[in-house]
């Protein structure tokens, strides 16, 4: 065995200390700490879409989700289910580099981003009021890099380098489409509020990957929340073109059956991602005025909250006109695996109500909120009742969901019907089914 030569013994610690401070400072500079690495290169742009446009998804259920890292296959089978994709590779030469071109002048890059350009006056006072000035995006950028980008990806599509590793699969912001808002319903572009992109921000996704940043504090948040909101809007511009041009045998022309209330000036994608932007920012500022306003809560007493857990385990579980029928996605409360594809081509299960996990709040004003407004790109239709009967319809579907995970809160008639019998809040089946 080799022997160490007695002259280096003495200096093997300065050796030894030397190597460790210079590993340190390697794996600092190289691992996203150092100031030097807060900000994109400036040469990094965002990447033209590659990956197939879902257009239309199959009707198909599933009991089981793909594999780890399997999206990109699942989604390429689509078509042969009877859905319906599109290849952006497919889009002729001389329109995509049209398209890419425009995009890089109106939404910069990951270093520099921006909304709007600078001649466009009408669309930077929109973006200005939605917060998307570039001070802030140029900070919600780095922030993005820091804390989101292993996930969501450089372009917000969600293939980041962890994205195909975890399940669910991180939201692809590209289409413009967020599933837990409290915006009013109106027109045809379903967009979030500021405050909803907050508060998952703040407090995460419970049963997700996504965790909560709230440590970050108030400024920085709204940062994040402005630069998600420049990659929605580049991604959907980008989308709805190639999309539009795929389906419409490349006819620029038919884009502008998109805006029927905009009168082009010339019919170019130029003039096309001009108009769109605007309307999109339109969209976003309607949303954020008005939220949903839920109606007085009930100051219930112990036995009329029961009775209003019973109304609500009807509203759930009946069929009948006066009921939601929340349990023909929801097959024994969620018990049962019932996946299906969401807008995005993904599979997606409806929750299991009885683990008392909630994707988008767990505070009775979200699960209002949800029921009320559905999760349009998973499927979830909003409830549609009365104007006079929302107040004790919704709140008793609330109050119900709230207290089906513990036995012990159930109506000893609903108990039975979904746990047999249940002790001291601990399900037990009957003797019969034993």
């Amino acid at each position: 065995m080799a022997k160490c030569s007695p002259s280096l013994i003495p200096a093997l610690p300065k050796l030894i200390g030397f190597i460790t401070l210079t590993l340190a400072v390697c794996i600092f500079t190289t691992s996203g700490c150092s100031n030097n690495n807060d900000a994109y290169p400036d040469d990094v742009v965002y990447p033209f879409r590659a990956d197939l446009i879902v257009d239309e998804v199959p009707k198909l259920t599933h009991d089981r989700l793909p594999g780890p890292g399997q999206l990109d296959k699942a989604i390429g089978q689509i078509k042969e289910l009877g859905g319906k994709t599109f290849s952006p590779k497919d889009l002729p030469e001389n329109l995509r580099i049209e398209l890419d071109t425009e995009l890089q002048l109106t939404f910069g890059s990951p270093y520099k981003p921006s909304v709007g350009i600078s001649t466009h006056t009408e669309t930077i006072a929109l973006a200005k009021s939605l917060k998307l000035d570039d001070e802030t995006l140029a900070a919600g950028s780095k922030l993005y890099r820091r804390n989101c980008l292993h996930c969501h990806g450089l372009a917000g599509d969600g293939r980041g380098p962890t994205g195909p590793w975890v399940n669910p699969h991180p939201r692809d912001f590209r289409q413009g489409k967020f599933k837990f808002i409290s915006s009013n319903p109106g027109g045809n572009k379903i967009k979030p509020r500021r405050e909803d992109i907050l508060r998952s921000l703040k407090a995460g996704v419970e049963g997700t990957s996504m965790p909560a940043f709230g440590l970050l504090g108030e400024q920085a948040l709204e940062q994040l929340t402005s630069y998600v909101l420049h990659l929605s809007l580049r991604g959907e511009v980008e989308f709805e073109t190639t999309r539009t041009l795929l389906k419409k045998k490349n006819s620029v022309t038919e884009l502008f059956e998109l805006l029927p209330d905009e009168e082009p000036a010339k019919e170019t994608v130029q003039e096309f991602v001009k108009l769109y932007l605007k309307d999109l920012l339109k969209a976003y500022q309607k949303a954020d005025a008005k939220g949903i306003e839920p109606a007085a809560y009930p100051n219930f007493s112990d036995a009329e909250m029961l009775e209003s857990v019973k109304r609500g385990y009807h509203l759930f579980s009946s069929s009948a006109s006066d009921a939601f029928g929340c349990v023909s996605c929801h097959q024994d409360f969620g018990r049962q695996p019932l996946y299906q594809y969401d807008d995005w081509g993904t599979l997606v299960r409806p929750s299991n109500l009885t683990l008392s996990i909630y994707r988008g709040g767990r505070r009775p004003v979200d699960l209002y909120w949800r029921i009320k407004r559905g999760i349009p790109p998973s499927k979830m239709p909003a409830v549609t009742v009365p104007a006079n009967e929302e107040s004790q319809k919704i709140w008793d579907l609330v109050n119900f969901i709230e207290a089906l995970p513990f036995p012990g809160l159930l109506p000893d008639d609903v108990r039975s019907k979904v746990y047999g019998q249940a002790t001291r809040g601990v399900a037990v089946l009957p003797e019969s089914t034993k």
